[in-house]
Order: structure tokens, then sequence, then C-alpha cells
């Protein structure tokens, strides 16, 4: 009997704990209480602007002809639509829901929800674009030094380059 009783509580001990499963609703309502929709249609948007600030100069040389700018320009277009259409909403909500579904709980979520409908919840979304902004900016500031760093290595390997031809 003793036994039993041990070897039924090594069960209860070593069986995972029931947890409820965790809801898309769940999830959906967390991403509209913290404005996911807009935050990340910021970033796409912010996209183009980093696309613009760092890959364009890159492509484009110190003589660059008209035709050249027009085809470096064209390109550019089609490549951030290509971004913004392969990162929509739409295309990225399922791996969001999934990402989440495996990262959180449904108490957590729960959890989290209650914070967001907090006041102070309200508040933290509310300043998150503001944080966002600021830290874009102090990255955009960092790329420009990033940029010029990594161009004149590429110039001195380039240089080496027809060195050793």
């Amino acid at each position: 009997m003793r036994r039993l009783f041990f070897i039924f509580l090594l069960a209860m001990l070593a069986s995972p704990v029931y947890a409820a499963p965790v809801q898309d609703a769940s999830i959906e309502k967390l991403l509209s209480l913290t404005d996911a929709k807009k935050l990340h249609d910021s970033v796409i948007a912010d996209s183009d602007e980093i696309v613009d600030s760092t890959l364009k100069p890159m492509l484009m040389r110190e003589k660059t002809t008209p035709e050249q700018t027009a085809f470096v320009d064209s390109f550019l277009m089609k490549y951030k639509k290509i971004i913004r259409d392969e990162l929509s909403w739409e295309k990225m909500m399922p791996s969001y829901i999934r990402i989440y579904r495996e990262t959180f709980t449904e108490k957590e979520l729960n959890d989290l929800i209650a914070f967001y409908e907090s006041p102070t919840g309200k508040m933290f979304v509310k300043k998150t674009p503001v944080i966002l902004e600021k830290t874009s900016s102090v990255m955009q500031q960092k790329m420009v030094s990033i940029l010029s760093r990594m161009n004149a290595m590429l110039e001195e390997s380039m240089k080496q380059m027809s060195a050793k031809h």
C-alpha cells in the first residue's frame, strides 16, 4: 500500500500541470490593447527611410548618370514594395499568433490584458511610440557612423585588391 502511494505521488509530481489552452481571441485582444498593428505599421514605414538612408548610398556612386539614378530609384521602389507586401500586418498576423501562443500561457495573457487595460498599461501604450521614435533616431545617427566606416573599409579593401592584381 505504501509503495502504491509513492507511485501515485511520483506520478502526480511528474505529470505536467494542466494549463488552459491559449485562445487566439486572448492574443488578438492583447495585440489590440498594445496597439501592435500601429507599431508594426510604423516599423514598416520606417523601413522605407532605412532603405533610402542605407541602401541607396551604397548603390549610388559619385559619377552616376541620370539613367543609373532612375534605375536605382526604380529598383529601390520595387524593393520597398516587396518589404511592405511580405511584412504586411495581414501576412505577419498568423506568425504573431503562433509566437504568442508558443510564448505565453492563457493566464499570462490574461494578466497582460489586465495590465494593459489598467491606467498604467494605457499610459505605457501611449508613450511607447515616443520611446520607439527616440530609439529610432539614435539608431539612425549610429547608422551614419557605421556606413561611413563600412564605406571606408570597402574602399580600402578595393585598393588592396587592385594593388595585388
